[in-house]
């Protein structure tokens, strides 16, 4: 008799467990009979790349150069402006120079638009003669903004 009761236990169990196991396949199996997102077309992604480029120019926009000082004692900006973005151009960019002193104490900031435009993926030069006091030691340049090119 004992075996008997342990035998219909066990079945009890088994079936208990087999009926769990049918639901939590049934409800993991409803999550996946939702419609799917359709995917992005490639214009869609392009466009909106493009309006995450131009959304902010002075991230894409980044700038090298040097600085030294003429025959009369001009001080001369000359480097490229290089635009990482992909499809984004950007025009008029604004070069910002921090002027240091040689105790790299900062003496001021000035900007100065650089009427060029910057393609996509390009470079553009440009070269500025400054009026700045001899007492400048060092500048440091950067992208203040940059107008977009629609």
């Amino acid at each position: 008799m004992t075996k008997a009761l342990l035998f219909t236990c066990c079945l009890a169990v088994l079936s208990l467990i087999q009926s769990c196991s049918q639901g939590e396949a049934y409800s993991s199996h409803a999550s996946y009979t939702t419609p799917l997102e359709q995917p992005k077309t490639a214009e869609e992604l392009r466009a909106e790349l493009l309006a995450q480029e131009q959304s902010d120019p002075a991230t894409y926009l980044g700038v090298a150069g040097t600085s030294r000082r003429n025959f009369i004692n001009q001080l001369v900006l000359e480097g490229d402006i290089a635009n990482a973005a992909t499809l984004a151009n950007f025009k008029d960019p604004v070069l910002s120079v921090t002027w240091y002193s040689k105790t790299q104490t900062e003496l001021g900031i000035k900007e100065y638009p650089i009427y060029e435009l910057v393609r996509a993926q390009g470079t553009t030069h440009f070269k500025l003669k400054t009026e700045e006091p001899s007492y400048v030691a060092t500048v440091a340049l950067g992208i203040a903004a940059a107008t977009v090119v629609e």
